[in-house]
């Protein structure tokens, strides 16, 4: 352990005038030359720019005909995701051709600002300028993160790092900054569960510095993780994967050793190398034993960053949301460059550069060198991921600008099977109905009759639902069923019922391909289309 007498003397970093960091003039050229090498390990990202995954599916749409605000107090898998949603809501200031684009850029953003945290001279307590820089290349060079590249949709991991550090970093002298400083904390605390986790390490940090300004932070974590846990609380189980978990010991080890510890190292080919419990497992020792060594010989900020990552790993662990049918942890055995190996596979690549560059034992500064070496592997073998499936946004960005209003237009967006619904807004309609069809699915094929089951909600009473086959007015009717998981998501809506049952006859209508379509009618007389299912009429 660092004695006593060393430890207050680093800790007289923050209060010098040591800068020990990259001046304030460079940190604009840093955060392009940052920027440009996140663009260069998926190009595409910024040359051909796509909705992805939630940001089409769930935020965008949303904030388009809930308008921003109101779409900011909706939970989504059990806790608020602000972020995700705010920058959907910024992305409406441009032309829809445009959105996609906005968001990426601003996942690029919030992917670079740890890097000029950590090089400025506010980090002068964690270790001087060359470790830090070294941290840096290791983190924009990470391998095993192709989820994370240059996407909003997984913007709040890289908001939690910047939040961590700001945590952890000397208080900043103006006013103006910790302004900032507060604002980022907050919105990290709001766009995940991240908050809760940040707390205890931020409680333990103002428990050893004692500044006023530690206290301000913990209570502006406090805050926002008691929203969090409030809708934890009362949304989690109606919107979270109830599959089980599935774990055991041996599995423990193929995501400790596999996912993390050697994904981190050879890439994410290294996940599929070693199939040997007992190679998995001697990874898993002397992973963990350098991570141990830096906890214990270092200095208290780089001991919080590793029980940090090492909670948000627990946290994956114990409720992640990687399959609705599977055991979850045998989902996630073969799920490489997902979010949740982000954090410790971060805590572990640092480790080791504390190894290399700062410890005073021989033995562990030349296994974190050796480490850092061998990684130069997965670096080379994971840094341009490749680019996703083009789906052709801009002609669907064309069809929606000359729609009509009411009509629903889908949009194929990543990843492949993920589709975008978006309703043309009516000028004169405040918020249209949203909703979907549960059954038939699409594609179906169908008989003589048809059950065709779903839900709707608006932020009027739903006054009729029409179905449509082929453009052809089939069948009238009105919610009459409780839908408890819509409710969840959409808690202020005046319908207690969202959801119907109904029966169609498609007896008379050829064989061959068909539409149902759903239109929904508000009291305001506001209408729009919920779904278009395409089916095959079975001859």
């Amino acid at each position: 352990m660092t004695s006593a007498p060393n430890q207050s003397k680093l800790d007289q970093l923050c209060h010098t005038r040591d800068n020990a960091g990259i001046e304030t003039g460079l940190q604009l050229l840093v955060f392009f030359i940052c920027a440009a090498l996140v663009v260069s390990r998926r190009p595409d990202a910024l040359f051909n720019p796509q909705f992805f995954a939630e940001d089409g599916a769930i935020w965008f749409p949303q904030a388009y005909l809930s308008g921003w605000f109101t779409s900011l107090f909706h939970s989504r898998s059990g806790y608020f995701q602000t972020l995700p949603r705010l920058v959907a809501s910024i992305a409406l200031l441009v032309p829809f051709r445009f959105a996609p684009l906005v968001m990426n850029l601003i996942g690029i953003t919030l992917q670079v600002l740890p890097v000029n945290l950590l090089l400025s001279a506010r980090c002068r307590n964690w270790a001087p300028l060359f470790p830090r820089i070294l941290m840096a290349i290791l983190y924009l060079a990470l391998p095993n993160t192709m989820e994370l590249d240059a996407s909003i949709e997984e913007g709040q991991w890289h908001l939690a790092l910047l939040a961590c550090i700001l945590v952890l970093a000397c208080p900043p002298a103006a006013r103006s900054w910790r302004i900032v400083d507060i604002a980022v904390i907050l919105l990290s605390g709001l766009s995940g569960p991240f908050g809760v986790i940040l707390l205890p390490i931020a409680l333990v940090f103002w428990w050893f510095r004692r500044e006023r300004w530690r206290l301000i932070v913990l209570a502006t974590i406090g805050v926002s993780a008691i929203i969090q846990l409030s809708a934890l609380l009362t949304t989690a189980s109606a919107t979270r994967s109830h599959a089980t978990l599935g774990a055991t010991p041996k599995l423990f080890i193929q995501l400790l050793a596999g996912q993390v510890y050697l994904a981190a190292i050879l890439g994410e080919s290294g996940v599929q190398i070693h199939r040997r419990l007992i190679v998995l497992a001697a990874a898993a020792v002397s992973g963990t034993l350098m991570v141990t060594y830096c906890f214990l010989k270092a200095r208290l900020e780089w001991k919080l960053l590793i029980a940090f990552c090492a909670l948000v790993f627990a946290a994956s662990l114990k409720s992640p949301m990687a399959s609705f049918t599977v055991p979850q942890w045998q989902a996630l055995r073969g799920a490489s460059g997902i979010r949740y190996w982000f954090f410790p596979m971060l805590g572990f690549v640092w480790a080791l550069t504390w190894c290399a560059t700062t410890s005073g034992n021989s033995f562990f500064r030349f296994a974190g060198a050796a480490g850092l070496l061998v990684m130069c592997v997965g670096i080379t073998n994971d840094w341009r991921y490749p680019p996703y499936t083009d789906f052709h946004f801009q002609r669907y960005a064309q069809q929606f600008a000359y729609a009509t209003p009411g009509t629903l237009v889908t949009i194929p967006i990543v990843p492949d099977g993920w589709t975008m619904r978006l309703h043309k807004k009516n000028s004169a309609c405040h918020t249209l109905p949203v909703g979907s069809v549960d059954q038939p699915a699409r594609g179906a094929h169908v008989s003589d009759s048809v059950p065709v089951t779903g839900w709707v909600t608006a932020s009027e009473p739903i006054r009729r639902l029409s179905i449509y086959v082929d453009r052809t007015l089939t069948e009238s009717v009105t919610p009459n069923v409780g839908r408890p998981d819509v409710d969840s998501l959409y808690p202020h809506s005046p319908d207690k019922n969202k959801g119907w049952r109904t029966l169609i006859d498609v007896s008379k209508i050829a064989p061959g391909p068909h539409e149902i379509e759903v239109r929904a009618l508000e009291a305001d007389g506001c209408e729009a289309d919920i779904a278009i299912v395409p089916v095959e009429r079975s001859r």
